[in-house]
């Protein structure tokens, strides 16, 4: 499906696409375009320490730090009706965002995300292989503080195409393992009141987020899914702008 297959408003809406983990901004490449092309404006920030940021990455980077980061790009943008985007691990901080800019965001979207509760880590919410899988990786190769890049994440999210793993494997960079493991606050559970849309990433299914996907349904978020891994923004952006375009 091309450009033309997308009817956005004639005003357009306003999209903050926000990555998941070791991704960048850069990772919405495919997509930016489609939704531009049908009248959207479109914001797709690099969360501190990653991708073009990379430099700024130390110990201290976490989840808070991210969701300032996205609600610093909101307020200082002065952004309302905000369709606020959180792509897997990035469901944290659209749901941390919420407690600060509930009130310029028309819609959450989690794509494929995860779904803490106040007081929650992402970790917390991982199956306990993965968890243990991501601290090791920590421990054994990130100085006990980063999760460097690893080739094997590229068969979890589904990426089959040999242009498209290089494309995402030259792009990746190391993620703060405290962005991961910091508790997220939203003592007033404010996303609740917000609507919200769950996109299933089903073929193949991200074992990691399988949880968080039960927790959607319990919770009654709208589903909806597409039959493609979880880095959906490259192996199926097409389909992904399409859909981002009719919950806007």
């Amino acid at each position: 499906m091309g450009d033309s297959m997308l009817r956005g408003p004639a005003d357009g809406a306003t999209f903050v696409l926000v990555h998941g983990s070791n991704h960048g901004g850069w990772c919405w490449g495919r997509v930016k375009p489609l939704l531009e092309a049908a009248r959207h404006s479109v914001y797709t920030p690099t969360l501190t320490g990653l991708a073009e940021r990379a430099d700024e990455l130390t110990p201290k980077v976490g989840l808070s730090t991210h969701v300032s980061d996205i609600t610093e790009l909101i307020e200082g943008e002065d952004l309302h009706g905000v369709t606020l985007v959180g792509h897997s691990y990035a469901g944290a901080v659209i749901t941390g965002a919420a407690e600060i800019v509930g009130d310029r965001i028309a819609r959450l979207v989690y794509l494929d995300a995860f779904l803490p509760r106040d007081r929650e880590s992402v970790l917390d919410t991982e199956p306990p292989e993965s968890r243990e899988a991501f601290l090791q990786i920590a421990r054994e190769q990130g100085d006990g503080w980063r999760l460097p890049p690893q080739k094997s994440l590229l068969v979890r999210w589904g990426l089959t195409e040999p242009a498209d793993r290089e494309w995402v494997w030259a792009n990746l960079t190391d993620m703060p393992l405290l962005a991961s493991t910091e508790p997220l606050s939203a003592p007033t559970n404010a996303a609740r009141s917000l609507p919200r849309t769950f996109i299933d990433l089903t073929a193949p299914k991200n074992a990691g987020t399988v949880p968080a996907s039960e927790r959607a349904r319990e919770e009654g978020i709208e589903m909806l899914e597409i039959a493609t891994g979880h880095d959906a923004m490259v192996s199926a952006p097409a389909r992904l702008a399409e859909l981002l375009d009719e919950i806007s």
